[in-house]
């Protein structure tokens, strides 16, 4: 029986398969053997473009490789995350915002995932390291009877080490820009859970059923804060839960996962992000499994501890009204592209892209009489197979002839609005009314 022209864009032959499976073995091989590699800091040391930014990605491309082809799941990302701001992610399942904030951590799932390009320059405070790569201890110092500071001894003469208020030994540190996207694991260890902490989108796929809440919590205080004692740890996982409104922390500490609701689970899995006074939270949809009422405590509360720790966070979400309540600045994304940036100001007073309008109009509102949503028409295309030309041409209803040409750049239409699409040009909003839609 004869295959239609459908069938045929989506049958790949023997031959075909066995050349995609060996282009993949031999990529997968060579960003699992860059990832494990031992380099000098040096190498993956960079400069910010801007120095109020605490995370700037720059054409960003995160794929994955499949037995029918690669995905291009995040393919060209580029926004920058301003220190002490919210920037929300919004767009479509599927749009990579997900995958572009596990980049981010690096725990976009390998061997299939890999960061195959671009750069994620992140603000970072390392440990100073010794010549055999050791950290650099700080002790305590005393005067002795002559009136000279020394180094202060405990009753085996050794030096002792200076403590933090959380009872961790203090080491030497300093600043520096890396780029995330080149840092090998073992680096990335020191960062990933202590400068930047992540959110996850169901807490019950990420806390693990067999084990307690405060071992959970008492995990990543061993692993981060070294020199804690076991009491210390305890009594630090139980302020966080209480920092994040758990009315009986001592009692949650005790329990397992599935004893707790959802709500409680989620705040268990933002104590634990916030353990070591991250920089940077990752919050990826933290409310989208919870009722109205949740939701609304769980962004009081998110709001609340960025003003006590004094950092920024990425809040990657589909709802609209969430990014309208949190955000500072927005960035839309569609089909692992960035298509609209801008202050929360811009994109819902003035959108402009017509998927960004589209995204708003599908959005139920209370004072507006409607017989049904608006539905975006069209499907996302096959991300294996990407077109050369806008990827939202065909779903588009403003588009025109110039749409079927090169992807459009993105142009800065004013000072904090930019778009990626062939009706606006740089630095002015108005549609060139020359050409007419198709």
């Amino acid at each position: 029986m004869a295959k239609t022209e459908n069938e045929k864009k989506h049958y790949i032959s023997r031959s075909e398969s066995k050349r995609i499976s060996k282009e993949n073995s031999k990529a997968i091989r060579y960003y699992e053997k860059r990832k494990k590699r031992k380099v000098a800091p040096e190498e993956y040391t960079t400069e910010m473009k801007d120095e109020k930014n605490v995370v700037e990605f720059d054409d960003l491309h995160t794929y994955f490789f499949s037995d029918a082809g690669t995905v291009k799941a995040v393919n060209g990302v580029s926004f920058s995350i301003p220190a002490g701001s919210t920037v929300g992610v919004v767009g479509e399942s599927g749009c990579g915002k997900s995958v572009t904030s596990l980049s981010l951590m690096q725990l976009v799932q390998a061997p299939s995932g890999q960061i195959v390009g671009g750069s994620i320059r992140f603000r970072a405070s390392l440990f100073k390291r010794d010549a055999r790569g050791r950290k650099i201890p700080v002790y305590e110092t005393e005067t002795n009877e002559s009136g000279e500071t020394v180094f202060k001894l405990d009753a085996k003469g050794k030096k002792v080490v200076k403590k933090n208020a959380l009872g961790g030994n203090v080491y030497e540190m300093e600043d520096r820009v890396v780029d995330i996207a080149k840092m090998p694991a073992e680096a990335m260890r020191s960062i990933r859970g202590r400068e930047i902490s992540m959110i996850f989108q169901e807490p019950m796929t990420s806390l693990n059923p067999v084990f307690t809440i405060g071992n959970q919590l008492d995990e990543v205080g061993y692993l981060h804060i070294e020199g804690i004692t076991k009491q210390q740890v305890k009594e630090h996982s139980i302020e966080m839960l209480r920092l994040v409104g758990i009315a009986d922390p001592e009692g949650v500490y005790k329990k397992f996962p599935h004893e707790l609701s959802g709500g409680m689970r989620q705040r268990v899995m933002i104590a634990i992000a916030l353990l070591c006074n991250p920089k940077l939270i990752v919050a990826d949809e933290p409310t989208t499994a919870l009722d109205v009422t949740i939701q609304a405590q769980i962004l009081d509360l998110l709001r609340e501890i960025k003003k006590k720790i004094n950092g920024s966070i990425m809040l990657i979400t589909h709802d609209l009204g969430v990014v309208a309540e949190m955000a500072d600045y927005v960035v839309v994304m569609y089909a692992g592209k960035v298509i609209e940036t801008g202050t929360a100001e811009d994109i819902f007073d003035h959108p402009l892209h017509p998927y960004t309008i589209g995204l708003q109009k599908s959005k139920p509102t209370v004072d507006a009489e409607v017989d049904s949503l608006y539905c975006i028409p069209g499907f996302v295309p096959n991300p294996i197979n990407m077109p050369n030309y806008c990827y939202f041409r065909d779903r588009c209803e403003r588009c025109r002839e110039q749409c079927s040409g090169e992807y459009p750049a993105f142009v800065q239409v004013t000072e904090t609005h930019s778009v990626a699409c062939y009706l606006y040009r740089e630095k002015n909003a108005a549609p060139e009314k020359e050409e007419k839609d198709v």
